[in-house]
């Protein structure tokens, strides 16, 4: 299979066998996702009407990523990381059915949805880390960027197909279907990963270290490569108080612009071509040299947008700071994580992953809650400031250390 060249790194990417395979399933199970977040929302709506349980369980599927995180990545790097992805998804596949089944009998309860929703998201902090990990042996080292990219860029795709596709169908198949097929496609990507032809891990010494010193290395590894360390400090802060502004949406969408629910689909949606636009771009640039620049920059844009967001009652202004925001934070997740992958010692990659993984999927929910938490006392806008604000200084004092880092960092060096 051989695609125009014109299309840059997404040509050299799908004329890899393991990473088409990869892709596919990887595209389905997003779509899956996707029906299936929207699926949990109205659900948890229409069994208690309340806004706080909407906030436990969203928080309940993205936490325990970042309680667990460490502990994954050193089984995942113990016993291999597409064994370790299989588990996990399959668990989670079984777990989707179960909710499925639940609400196709209406017997479903929000203390018991709570509950399978946070197994699953325990299953999630397996489950991530591996699957990330393994787009490196899907792919020459060169085109691992743009491989990464393209992932990105797809995931947000669903984020336009995937409720689309839910508008369409939830009326002739009610709530149970988007849980049936979310189980479907975790299968789908199971059967992916078993296809791709990879190099067997070689076996860890019985008499080896345990898991709990796995772990410990495995942190120590990432605290003391300086270019990693440098990578994870400027984007936690991030993660932490610019990402969780999707959340803070529909707060601004009626409070602030006065724009009702199509005001905040229009301002999701901005944000999401954005993203998408940002994707393609590096996807098709395909390279390590400038990224640890670009990462710097995308922190820089996304922090400033997100200052002038806050500050205006502008509803045109708000959708073009959206649209520039979505497009710096893909620029800042992709360049990071591409970084990481190109630099880490594969012995330890599910490991620091795994750390990434976690500060990236379970700090957004930490933030989510604290400003949604000042938002109730000062108003949505005066806190996503201070946010924005802290932002931009922090990054401003740590972005020197990363930019020296940056040899180390793009060279393939392994």
């Amino acid at each position: 299979m051989a695609l125009n060249k014109n299309f840059g790194g997404i040509s050299r990417v799908f004329n890899n066998q393991n990473y088409r395979y990869y892709w596919v399933g990887g595209a389905t199970s997003i779509l899956g996702f996707w029906l299936s977040k929207l699926a949990l929302g109205l659900l948890t709506w229409q069994l208690t009407h309340s806004p706080l349980w909407l906030g436990v369980i969203g928080f309940s599927a993205t936490f325990p990523t970042a309680i667990f995180s460490p502990f994954s990545g050193a089984i995942a790097d113990r016993y291999g990381l597409r064994k370790i992805a299989l588990f996990a998804i399959s668990a989670s596949a079984i777990i989707s059915f179960v909710i499925g089944i639940f609400t196709y009998f209406d017997a479903m309860t929000i203390e018991l949805l709570a509950i399978l929703v946070l197994i699953q998201g325990v299953t999630l902090a397996f489950d991530l880390p591996s699957r990330q990990a393994l787009v490196y042996y899907a792919v020459p080292k060169d085109d691992l960027s743009s491989a990464i990219a393209l992932n990105t860029t797809t995931f947000h795709l669903g984020a336009f197909i995937g409720p689309a596709l839910f508008a369409l169908l939830n009326p002739f198949f009610g709530i149970s279907f988007a849980f049936f097929f979310n189980s479907f496609t975790f299968l789908v990507f199971a059967g992916a990963l078993m296809a791709m032809e990879l190099k067997p891990s070689s076996p860890r010494d019985a008499g080896g270290p345990t898991i709990l010193a796995d772990m410990i290395e495995g942190i120590r590894y990432t605290y003391v490569h300086p270019g990693i360390f440098a990578v994870l400090a400027i984007t936690l802060v991030s993660h932490l108080f610019i990402r969780p502004y999707i959340d803070l949406l529909p707060a601004f969408a009626d409070a602030v612009f006065n724009a009702g629910e199509n005001g905040f689909a229009m301002l999701a949606g901005a944000s999401g071509l954005g993203s998408f636009a940002g994707g393609v771009w590096l996807s098709i640039r395909g390279r390590n040299e400038g990224l640890t620049r670009i990462l710097c920059l995308g922190i820089f844009g996304s922090a400033l947008f997100l200052i002038i967001f806050a500050s205006t009652k502008s509803y045109f202004l708000g959708l073009i700071c959206m649209g520039a925001l979505g497009f710096c934070l893909i620029t800042m997740a992709v360049s990071s994580q591409s970084l990481i992958q190109n630099s880490v010692d594969s012995t330890k990659r599910a490991r620091v992953i795994s750390l990434s993984t976690g500060i990236a999927v379970g700090f957004p929910a930490v933030g989510a809650l604290v400003l949604g938490l000042f938002s109730d006392f000062f108003g949505v806008q005066g806190p996503t400031l201070v946010a924005g604000l802290f932002c931009l200084i922090y990054s401003g004092w740590s972005v020197r250390r990363l930019l020296s880092q940056s040899s180390s960092l793009e060279l393939n060096l392994k």
